[in-house]
């Protein structure tokens, strides 16, 4: 008698296999069922068990023969003429079998197909009667259904729709449809199912729960999900269900379960559930929430499908016979009941009787700027959201003329800034909720969490905003509509918690402000406008949340609607994740390229004045006369530091360099204004986007600029690097003729304009002017490519910004919003557009990518190269700064970079191209010195990309083992220093040597953010030491093997003090590291703490990869320069801001404050900057007269930051201007007291 021998690394399939053998008494001793993984090792055992079986049936979870145990034992057994059938995803027909024919594997096929106990107990039958000479009666497969309604306590399916709803669905109350596998229903595995319906049917819901085939995944001939759901969930075509809750892993769409149209057409809410993979006490004690597989399967990859994220409702647990069942988890299962009913309620609730909570971030938490958020006009885009809410039927009172009136309104209630609160408005504060209900909502917390409240902010109800017995509500009623501010963090509640307490909790006002919108005031949504505030970033884990976290307690059931900027991808993904938000996308800032302005125009005439007069032999006499005028205005335009003319063999190249930086600024794209939510670029604002979204390749669309420039004669970039340089044919500088290049793209898309972007007159380009200096068919054709992409994508998508809008109604409506990648449209990204969807990210295993890797390996090298020229040799030591954010808009360039700069490269895997691992690259390959890297990752970084955590702490470990001499491996070199000193500290050898190998530090588990922002806003600091103590403390928590988040802050600064070269790179060019703050409290953070604990500034460089064909490095000096003299105090630039009022002057003055935080880590300001802020910010008349009419906090806050900037000693002002200054502050400070 011959064996069958089993093999899956499913435990399902192997539980199943065991289920059926047990009915096969007389044979059961010879089948042999293993259960194993990817990992498994092709042995001689392997082949023994093989030569013994009569059949080999393998069922396998993966793709194709993608494991080497699964190639060899596929070799072995076609060698050996074993018969044999591998169902396994996405393999060649031939492959899957070997000595058996097509009518035995279309039985064998259709008995896995059916599935279930009586089936595959039958398919067992048939192998041993047909192949193991064991002669045993089987019967033929018996069909189950596909699909069917499952009702606890019922042994039916029900499989008709019609008749199912007419049993179970009353039309009076709001449907869930919940869907799951139909493995789970035929082997009886509906632990949480049950459970789950049972939760919902309390809540009130009608439940349509389905069992459901997925897809034909292993060749089975299932129907896939998206046929089945057609039958299911629809009556006439129109869909039942209110809302979907799905638990399916690896996205209902990337999977192929169901085209992305079927989730369009079925149009509700899909509320994402976990089943997690580990048990109850791994998930409560772990801040992660899931597993790194799971974030990507489970959490990642679902996205795609424009889910929104909830709650994880079961944990897997283990049976005494070593089998393991998914246990429900009540209290989430309950939340989530009420989280899908407010959800379901949208659709069914009449627009007239919805309330709906508008939350603005405001941080700083001042009156200065209310409705922060990047690149976007907040206010006005709300006070047009009021309009269309009115017209739909909401109950609004007032619709403000303007975003001045509006602004008005809101400051003239109650708002986070207490120093101009009276006791009047806080006794008519529209929002309050009053100790006893709050005492009341504080005793449902958990305890550890009330424990932490009470910990950090005494009693509930606590002291901060708290008004005789009621807790403030900052914010103003209309109608249905509360416009609030949201709560502060509360560090300016405690300075000295910043400098110990990374982990603080809000605060109770925070808790009772959210619990007031919910509960008492009853919200049906609430919309966080703008990216982005703090909720999201609040402590507790990562991904599926407890209700100890506080994203999770704030957020509650209500629905959270979050417009969200495309381009800021990693935290989008973390509002989604941790607030359960539906993002809709919003457009970039309005963009132009900064040209040239005040002496820097002067500057550029006088080089092109030069580089003609010194073409002719009539004008040689005056180039004397010349270079010293270009002296002088360079001096003028304060270059003398960065363009030495001593650095250079002559005044010729001298003067190229001055011709280049000044070509550099004028061609730099900036932002002139902000965005308005739904509104359309019009006039040349369309034509100003459209040139910056062609300005680029997109994709395989040529970029418009560099085609003309070839047409030219010219690379793009050769003509920015040698812009003095004479074209002969025109005879125009490099420079100017870019200039003609810009323009000849503005013509182009002028033209095309005008025609309203018809694809029929992109041939009409051909009568301007580009066209006389085109000779050649296929450089025209380039251009039409590119005219005629412009108006069948760019332009049509462009006009669909009317989407941000429309969609945050249709999510009110509690409809589904479409989902869409992210990432920065002019960087090559024009196809991320419209705007207006629920975007997703990338799955986290793929970084980082094929293309990302060439391009972190050249910022690498460019790193290398750079300090060489700096300093003489290699740097042993780089410190980087490691985000979510730009890693998966780059799709992982920083992560290639840290492996390159080691000498380390990923494994891919063929096919699906996820990174399994690293390799070393050998010296003789790498020629040069492996570099030691210390990477301080975001919190965000930590939760959303935890495999390459794990591949980043390797790479040390790997690279320090390595037998090579320590000057060519400075990673080896430094962990054996230091392993020796640990051991002499009594460590032992194996401990000293995992201490001094960590490379990997952020912030404590659970937590997020650098501290440096908080304590520089909230003045508490003195030196940089203090500054370097706070970014120790936040930061100095390693992550590797033996350290999920240990406070070891000796080993972090030993790295600080080690850096030579901090790094943090952009590949986008839609913001800068000016415009916001998280910029300096990590990189600049690093650099003080790097000054801190060696006592030297380090060389800090930035990788410039905006245009991946073209990757560009400066040093941070450098980097936010350009920055400062092409945008902040740019006029364009300002008049684009001075057209928003209040929000302009809010982020003018953001600009000048985080100009100051670079100044105060990294001395970067120098006082002809601050000069120049205080020029044309503060003292300049019709900018006072403005800023006091739209802003006059905004005023407050820039003298300020000026006033702070002298009495630190970091601006030596003039003695008058202080004094003019501390005049200002005087009347300004007293009209706000007034008012």
């Amino acid at each position: 008698m011959k064996s069958i021998l089993c093999i899956t690394n499913m435990e399902s399939a192997a539980t199943g296999l065991r289920r059926s053998a047990d009915v096969l008494s007389a044979a059961s001793d010879t089948l042999d069922i293993i259960q194993t993984d990817d990992t498994e090792k092709f042995s001689p055992l392997w082949t023994k068990k093989a030569k013994a079986s009569g059949f080999v049936l393998i069922l396998w979870m993966g793709t194709g023969l993608a494991s080497d145990f699964l190639k060899k034992l596929h070799s072995f057994m076609n060698e050996q003429h074993i018969p044999f059938f591998i169902q396994v995803s996405d393999l060649e027909k031939e492959k899957e079998k070997g000595c058996i024919t097509e009518e035995q594997t279309v039985l064998i096929k259709k008995y896995l197909s059916c599935g279930g106990l009586t089936n595959y107990s039958n398919l067992l039958r048939y192998i041993f009667h047909t192949f193991c000479d064991v002669s045993m009666s089987y019967e033929k497969p018996v069909d189950m259904p596909a699909w069917g309604f499952y009702v606890p306590g019922e042994t039916k399916a029900y499989t008709d729709t019609r008749e199912y709803v007419s049993l179970y669905v009353d039309k009076n109350k709001p449907t869930a449809g919940l869907i799951f596998l139909r493995e789970d229903w035929l082997w009886g595995n509906l632990h949480w199912q049950s459970a789950l319906i049972d939760i919902l049917k309390q809540q009130g819901f009608n439940v349509m729960a389905v069992f459901t085939t997925t897809s034909d995944y292993r060749g089975t001939g299932n129907p896939i999900l998206g046929k089945n759901m057609k039958q299911f969930f629809y009556i006439d075509d129109k869909p039942i269900p209110d809302v979907l809750i799905n638990p399916f892993v690896f996205g209902l769409t990337t999977a192929g379960f169901v085209m992305p149209e079927d989730l369009k057409k079925l149009g509700i809410p899909i509320l994402q559930v976990y089943n997690t993979y580990l048990n109850h006490e791994w998930w409560e004690n772990h801040f992660a929430g899931l597993t790194a597989n799971e974030i990507s399967y489970a959490v990642a990859m679902p996205e795609f499908d424009g889910i929104i994220h909830t709650l994880p409702i079961s944990t897997q647990e283990i049976r005494e016979d070593g089998t393991h069942y998914h246990k429900p988890m009540p209290e989430r299962m309950k939340a989530l009941a009420r989280r899908a009913w407010k959800w379901a309620m949208l659709s069914k609730k009449k627009n007239e009787e919805k309330k709906v909570a508008v939350i603005f971030h405001n941080y700083p938490p001042d009156n200065s700027h209310i409705g922060s958020a990047s690149q976007l006009d907040s206010i006005e885009s709300i006070r047009r959201l009021l309009v269309l809410l009115k017209e739909h039927g909401y109950s609004v009172d007032r619709i403000p003329e303007n975003s001045q009136t509006f602004i008005d309104e809101v400051t003239a209630h109650a708002t986070n800034d207490r120093r101009f609160i009276s006791t009047e408005l806080l006794d008519h504060a529209d929002g309050k909720i009053s100790s006893s209900d709050y005492k009341d909502f504080f005793s449902t917390l958990p305890e550890k969490t009330q424990e932490h409240l009470e910990r950090d902010w005494g009693k509930a109800p606590g002291d901060v905003f708290r008004h005789k017995d009621d807790l403030i509500v900052p914010g103003v009623l209309n109608g249905h509509i509360f416009i609030t501010v949201q709560p502060p963090r509360g560090f300016g509640e405690d300075p000295g918690k910043i400098y110990h307490s990374p982990d603080m909790a809000p605060t109770h006002q925070y808790l009772g402000a959210y619990e007031w919108i919910r509960n008492v005031w009853k919200a049906d949504a609430m919309i966080h406008v703008g990216t982005h505030g703090n909720l999201e970033w609040l402590p507790g884990k990562g991904v599926a949340l407890s209700n100890g976290c506080y994203p999770d307690i704030n957020t509650g059931d209500v629905p959270n609607i979050y417009p969200y900027w495309i381009t800021c991808v990693g935290e989008g993904i973390q509002a989604k994740r941790r607030s359960a938000a539906c993002l809709i996308s919003y457009l970039s800032a309005p963009m132009s390229l900064a040209g040239t302005y005040d002496e820097y125009e002067n500057l550029e005439n006088l080089l092109d004045e030069y580089c003609h007069f010194k073409q002719d032999e009539e004008t040689a006499g005056q180039i004397v006369h010349i270079q010293d005028m270009i002296r002088k205005k360079a001096e003028e335009c304060h270059l003398s530091e960065e363009v030495k003319e001593k650095d250079f063999a002559n005044f010729e190249e001298y003067m190229g360099e001055l011709h280049n930086f000044i070509t550099d600024l004028k061609n730099m794209q900036i932002s002139v204004g902000l965005h308005i939510m739904g509104q359309v670029p019009e006039g040349e604002e369309m034509e100003e986007y459209l040139f910056a979204l062609t300005k680029l390749e997109n994709g395989k669309v040529p970029s418009l600029a560099k085609e003309l420039a070839k047409i030219h004669g010219h690379e793009y970039y050769e003509l920015m690097e040698n812009s003095a340089q004479i074209d002969e044919k025109t005879g125009l500088t490099y420079g100017v003729l870019l200039d003609q290049i810009t323009k000849e793209c503005r013509e182009i898309i002028h033209f095309l304009h005008k025609c309203n972007f018809d694809p029929a007159c992109v041939k009409g380009i051909g009568t301007l002017s580009w066209k006389n200096n085109c000779s050649q068919k296929e450089q025209e054709n380039k251009i039409y490519e590119t005219a005629r992409y412009i108006c069948t994508d760019i332009a049509p998508h462009l006009l669909q910004t009317t989407l941000e809008l429309e969609n945050t109604l249709r999510a009110l409506d509690g409809h589904y919003i479409e989902p869409s990648p992210s990432g920065a449209p002019t960087s090559g990204g024009a196809d991320l557009l419209p705007t207006g969807r629920n975007f997703y990210s990338i799955d986290p295993r793929a970084l980082p990518t094929e293309p990302a890797w060439e391009i972190g390996k050249e910022m690498a090298n460019n790193v290398i190269e750079q300090f060489i020229a700096d300093e003489g040799h290699y740097p042993e030591s780089v410190g980087i700064i490691l985000w979510a954010t730009s890693n998966m808009r780059n799709h992982g360039t920083c992560i290639a970079e840290f492996l390159y700069l080691m000498g380390l490269k990923p494994v891919w895997q063929p096919g699906s191209h996820r990174v399994t691992g690293v390799e070393v690259i050998p010296i003789t390959e790498l020629k040069r010195p492996r570099i030691d890297v210390t990477g301080r990752i975001s919190g965000l970084f930590r939760d959303s990309l935890p495999a390459s955590v794990t591949w980043l702490d390797e790479a040390a470990d790997i690279i320090a083992k390595l037998d090579e001499p320590e000057d060519m491996n400075f990673v080896r070199k430094h962990v054996l220093e230091e392993t020796e000193e640990l051991e002499k500290e009594g460590l032992s050898k194996e401990e000293a040597w995992r201490e001094a190998s960590y490379r990997i530090f952020g912030d404590p588990p659970g937590c997020f953010g650098a501290g440096v922002g908080a304590l520089l806003e909230g003045k508490n600091w003195q030196t940089v030491d203090d500054i370097a103590a706070v970014y120790t403390r936040w930061g100095g928590h390693a992550y590797g093997k033996g350290s999920e988040g240990r406070y070891m802050p000796k080993r972090f600064e030993k790295r600080m003090s080690q850096i030579e070269v901090t790094i943090q790179n952009v590949d986008q060019r839609e913001s800068s590291m000016l415009s916001s703050d998280d910029y300096n409290a990590y990189r600049g953070g690093m650099v003080a703490a790097v000054r801190s604990a060696s006592g030297k500034m380090p060389q800090n460089y930035v990788n410039d990869s905006s245009d991946k064909s073209k990757v560009m490095i400066r040093s941070l000096e450098q980097e936010l320069k350009r920055w400062f003299r092409g945008e902040a105090v740019n006029p364009k630039y300002i008049e684009g801001m001075k057209k928003h009022g209040y929000k302009g002057a809010g982020d003018l003055a953001e600009y000048l404050a985080v100009s100051f935080q670079w100044d105060a880590t990294s001395e970067i300001m120098e006082d002809w900057m601050y000069d120049q802020y205080t020029e044309k910010y503060v003292m300049d008349k019709d900018m006072q007269k403005w800023l006091k009419e739209v802003n006059p906090w905004a005023l407050d806050r820039m003298i300020n930051t000026l006033l702070e900037a002298h009495q630190r000693g970091m601006w030596n002002a003039k003695e008058d201007t202080i004094e003019e200054l501390k005049k200002m502050m005087l009347e300004i400070e007293g009209e706000l007291e007034e008012d």
